[in-house]
């Protein structure tokens, strides 16, 4: 039986210009959450790209007997300037007037609290590297050099992917640049010419310069919303 409350009419012009500008102001909320975390991006690009600048820093014969301490120098370095670069976002949040609020962040922030689930983590997160190396050196040994370097090419083509889609998504030129970043990196060492050395390194400090105009991204739009009163009770809390 048909419910008489409800009609087959049309919407009027009003109601599709209440219902886009509704879609557009949800899609412009999502683009400012995205430009809150840039630095969490940015770390998600750079990671991509150093692994191939250890892979091309491994074979490469620009670092005649410093290879190691070169891949040292970066791996240490990238620790220290993550761990650095998320306290630096963590206070740069806290201090603009709209405060973002993660659900994923705040998901890992209660996960803190049970110590069980977190240790339960990371012992699978740790078994599944071992099983990963293991059943790696296995493989390696049956697997042609063709079948190595299409294996190692399904990590820069997800990464790659990844955001070509954050572009489609958000329309950020800064996604393209890290995409752009990514194959950049990995150039060197799946055309197997170390003379392009230098490009796996320019990538990085691509990844940097989309980081930061990212995140300036972020910086301006925060000081454009109006917000008359800028104390943490009165904040605009932007659910993601």
């Amino acid at each position: 039986m048909r419910d008489p409350t409800t009609s087959d009419a049309l919407p009027t012009p009003d109601q599709m210009r209440n219902y886009f500008a509704a879609a557009n102001a949800a899609w412009q909320t999502r683009r400012l959450r995205e430009s809150s975390r840039a630095i969490i991006t940015g770390n998600i690009a750079f990671f991509a790209c150093l692994i191939s600048v250890v892979l091309v820093v491994m074979h490469s014969d620009w670092f005649d007997g410093t290879g190691p301490f070169v891949m040292c120098g970066l791996m240490f370095g990238y620790i220290a300037c993550l761990l650095v670069s998320l306290r630096w976002m963590k206070r740069q949040r806290s201090r603009n007037s709209v405060m973002v609020i993660d659900r994923r962040q705040a998901a890992a922030e209660q996960a803190i609290g049970h110590p069980r689930r977190v240790a339960v983590i990371i012992f699978a997160f740790f078994v599944f590297q071992i099983l990963t190396m293991t059943l790696w050196n296995v493989a390696f040994r049956h697997m042609s050099n063709s079948a190595i370097l299409a294996a190692l090419a399904i990590g820069p083509a997800l990464a790659t992917g990844f955001f070509v889609y954050r572009f489609v998504v958000f329309r950020f030129w800064e996604d393209l640049l890290f995409a752009a970043a990514v194959v950049m990196a990995y150039t060197p060492f799946f055309l197997q010419d170390w003379r392009l050395t230098p490009l796996s390194f320019a990538s990085l400090a691509a990844v940097v310069v989309g980081t930061v105009c990212l995140h300036r991204r972020w910086v301006h739009w925060a000081r454009s919303l109006p917000c008359e009163v800028t104390d943490e009770a009165a904040a605009e809390e932007v659910l993601s």
